[in-house]
């Protein structure tokens, strides 16, 4: 007997129901456990923090509305557990995602010796997506263990915007959503061009 293969029922980004008229993003959180992705969400969408770990069973959602210049942007943001028993979970939430957030924790080198296998793996699903670095925990300035240099190595590496958060204090925590927005707006924008000419 054979099986069939599970399937998945995954929140439509193009759902239109809500009542929300404008551009609407999925944005996949990814990185090792414990790198804060659960707390950078919060911090982004409820101005919260909760400094005891939570791990995150599968994947959870968000909403967050923002304006980038004179355009409405939903962002559907997905935080994804990074625990390895979630792999095949993870990749089939990422298919369709707009951009993601690939997140290590600076007192943490194994986090940041990981971010390639991240890399991979959303490049495979979504290769023409952006992808932004975030190094998170920067307010722990005396347990840090990845200064900024290897990021920015990261960042010419794989050709992606490198950013510095802290879910904790909420420092640049807006910034990179935006700049994300800002990203996909700006992209979607150039293939309406390239679709007219």
């Amino acid at each position: 007997m054979t099986k069939k293969p599970q399937s998945f029922d995954l929140p439509s980004d193009a759902d239109s129901s809500d009542g929300f008229d404008g551009f609407k993003f999925r944005i996949v959180l990814l990185g090792e456990a414990g790198v804060g992705k659960t707390s950078l969400v919060r911090r982004y969408t409820e101005g919260t923090f909760d400094a005891k770990y939570k791990q995150t069973l599968g994947t959870t959602f968000a909403n967050k509305d923002v304006d980038v210049g004179d355009r409405k942007v939903r962002l559907n943001i997905w935080d994804m557990g990074g625990q390895s028993t979630y792999r095949e979970l993870r990749r089939q939430f990422m298919i369709g995602a707009s951009a993601a957030l690939i997140i290590y924790d600076v007192t943490r080198p194994e986090t940041f010796m990981a971010m390639n296998n991240w890399f991979e793996s959303f490049g495979e699903v979504c290769p023409e997506a952006p992808v932004l670095i975030c190094a998170n925990k920067i307010d722990k300035r005396e347990e840090r263990m990845v200064p900024v240099e290897p990021g920015l190595m990261l960042r010419d590496w794989f050709q992606a915007e490198y950013h510095e958060t802290s879910a904790r204090t909420g420092e640049k925590v807006a910034d990179v959503f935006r700049r994300c927005a800002e990203i996909l707006i700006e992209r979607m924008l150039d293939q309406d061009k390239k679709t007219l000419t």
